[in-house]
């Protein structure tokens, strides 16, 4: 993704590579402009490992620094794999209101929820073993007094 926005001097911008739910923890991002690969200097910001979803997925991100008009492909490579996107592909534009999921990163509530309803049932789950495991252990205890006295 390229952003539409420019610098100040309206010759340079910002250029984006996301891998999203990938099987693999190793993965590289790679981005380059017209044959020539983006060097450390014009790299703004690089993960230096993937995330790890909740869905066991990974994801990772590359931001580089562009020039106006350039054409820019990221490749992502794992596993013995590449695969390929740039931005030179079409885009497609809303004719109407966009509906769906919008990201915000300050909102967490909905994770948090997940979460905390997981730590509720291993706990739930717990209780439940430990009070079956007390009522095995006071049923034998019981046969063994029945049987012997």
């Amino acid at each position: 993704m390229k952003s539409k926005k420019l610098e100040e001097d309206g010759s340079t911008g910002k250029a984006v590579c996301l891998a999203r739910n990938f099987y693999t923890k190793y993965i590289t991002l790679e981005m380059s402009s017209e044959e020539r690969i983006y060097e450390q200097s014009t790299v703004v910001y690089e993960q230096s490992t993937p995330i790890l979803t909740s869905e066991g997925l990974y994801n990772t991100i590359k931001v580089v620094n562009v020039t106006k008009g350039k054409e820019v492909t990221c490749m992502a490579k794992f596993d013995g794999g590449t695969i390929t996107a740039n931005t030179t592909l079409p885009e497609k534009k809303a004719e109407g209101p966009v509906t769906g999921k919008v990201c915000n990163t300050t909102d967490t509530s909905a994770q948090d929820t997940k979460v905390e309803k997981a730590n509720m049932l291993s706990m739930a789950v717990l209780g439940l073993r430990v009070l079956l495991a007390k009522s095995i252990a006071f049923n034998t205890l019981m046969s063994i007094k029945l049987f012997l006295f």
